[in-house]
């Protein structure tokens, strides 16, 4: 048997236990003495094992296994960049968008389509709303989360080109700016089949 390094799922903290065949990424739950952990599969490693570790079950990834525990719907807490509020939010979107956040790092989420915001994650909570989304991240800080580099708009529809004849009749083609607009979500949107026009603000 091998020695694995295994990266738990909540804090990242390394464990390494001893299994016949694990594959490099999936999920696991564990034991070391009373405790339960989740964690991932790391490399192969000569290391001694955690003592008193044992091998519990396999899992696809670290949501499904922390879902296993009998208690239901599994959610997260989170801690507001803003004013510190404690945000408890129901798992399956961010689960579905990201997989598992990392305690201590921060995410951008977002409620419905209201303006997103930056949270550090905080562990798990017992109950949580629903309709929170993650937006970016994780981040190191609060601070490297509202910094966040600008994020292009999406695109929408076909680009639009101009043929334009000039004077020696030949014929050269010009990408037009476009117009870009904010949808329903709340995000930037360039219009690809749409032209500038000027300065004035009219689109055509």
């Amino acid at each position: 048997m091998a020695n694995y390094i295994i990266n738990e799922c909540l804090t990242n903290d390394e464990f390494i236990i001893s299994a016949s065949t694990l594959t490099l990424g999936q999920a696991i739950r564990f034991g070391v003495g009373e405790s339960l952990f989740c964690g991932t599969v790391g490399e192969v490693t000569e290391s001694p094992t955690t003592p008193f570790y044992y091998f519990d079950a396999e899992y696809t990834d670290c949501c499904e296994c922390l879902s296993d525990d009998g208690r239901g719907s599994l959610h997260f807490r989170f801690i507001s960049c803003n004013d510190l509020e404690e945000i408890n939010i129901e798992s399956t979107n961010f689960c579905l968008e990201y997989g598992l956040p990392t305690t201590g790092i921060t995410y951008e989420i977002q409620f419905d389509s209201e303006t997103s915001f930056c949270a550090t994650f905080d562990g798990l909570a017992l109950s949580g709303e629903t309709n929170y989304s993650y937006v970016s991240g994780g981040y190191a800080n609060c601070e490297d989360c509202k910094e966040d580099p600008f994020i292009p708009p999406l695109s929408s529809n076909t680009e639009s080109t101009i043929c334009q004849e000039i004077c020696d009749n030949s014929v050269i083609t010009i990408i037009p700016l476009h117009p870009i607009y904010i949808n329903s979500a709340g995000q930037e949107v360039l219009q690809m089949n749409a032209v500038l026009i000027g300065g004035n603000g009219l689109n055509g």
